[in-house]
C-alpha cells in the first residue's frame, strides 16, 4: 500500500533503458546499420518486427541473424553479427549505483523485454549480484507490458503487488506495472523527483538525487 511512508518489500527494474543510456534497441539499430551501410530509420522497422519474435523466445542468436540477413539482404558473418549486436550496449552508471544503494532487506529483481545471450551477460554481471529474480520475456515467453509478465515477477519475487516498485524508462510497460497494483516509477530524466514522489519511504541518496538520468 501506497502512501507518506511508504518503503516497498522489493524493487525491480528493466534493463534495456534503465542500465542504458537510450535503449538497447535503438543502439542496436545504430551499429547494426552502420555494420550492412544503411540508415537506421530504413532497418528499424525490420530489427524491431525480428526483435519482437526475439525477445519472445521465437529462436536464439543464430536464427536472429539468419531472418536478419535473410529481410535485409546483407550478408554480415555470425561472429561479426553478434559483437555489432552485444556490443551495442552504453551502460548508464547511476542506475548500477541505484542497486547498490538499496538497503539489504529490500529485494532485488528485473523483469525485461529480453533474448537469450543478452540475458546471460545481464545475469553474470557481479555489479548485479544482489538481484534475487531475473525474469526475461524469451524465458517465460510474454513481453511487457502483458500482464502475465508481471505475475512472472511477482511470483519470482514472492511478494504482492502492492508491496513492489517497478522502475522502467518505458511509459506503457509503467503504466500496465501500476493498474496491476505495482508502484511503477518512469525513469527518464525527471526520475529523481518521480522515485520521490512514489517512494518517500526510500530515500535517494544525495549523489543520486543529483545524478543526471537523462
Amino acid at each position: 500500500m501506497t502512501g507518506s511512508a511508504y518503503r516497498p518489500k522489493a524493487v525491480a527494474l528493466d534493463w534495456g533503458g534503465v542500465f542504458t543510456r537510450g535503449t538497447f534497441d535503438s543502439s542496436a539499430v545504430v551499429a547494426l546499420a552502420r555494420l550492412i551501410g544503411v540508415e537506421p530509420a530504413a532497418l528499424e522497422p525490420t530489427y524491431l518486427a525480428l526483435m519482437a519474435e526475439f525477445e519472445a523466445g521465437a529462436f536464439d542468436l543464430p536464427g536472429f541473424h539468419a531472418r536478419f540477413r535473410d529481410a535485409t539482404g546483407s550478408r554480415p558473418d555470425l561472429d561479426t553479427f553478434r559483437e555489432t549486436f552485444l556490443g551495442a550496449v552504453k551502460e548508464r552508471p547511476a542506475a548500477y549505483d541505484l542497486v547498490a544503494a538499496m538497503p539489504p532487506d529490500v529485494k532485488l529483481g528485473m523483469l525485461s523485454n529480453n533474448v537469450a545471450e543478452l540475458c546471460d551477460r545481464v545475469r553474470a554481471d557481479p555489479r548485479l549480484g544482489r538481484l534475487s529474480a531475473f525474469v526475461f520475456s524469451n524465458e517465460v515467453r510474454v513481453r511487457k507490458p502483458d500482464p502475465a509478465a508481471y505475475a512472472a515477477l511477482l511470483a519470482a519475487l514472492g511478494e504482492e503487488a502492492g508491496d513492489v516498485v517497478f522502475v522502467d524508462d518505458n511509459a506503457a510497460n509503467v503504466a500496465a506495472a501500476n493498474e496491476l497494483g505495482l508502484v511503477g516509477v518512469l525513469l527518464d530524466a525527471d526520475f529523481p523527483r518521480r522515485w520521490r514522489e512514489a517512494v518517500p519511504g526510500l530515500a535517494l541518496p544525495p549523489e543520486l538525487a543529483a545524478a543526471d538520468w537523462s
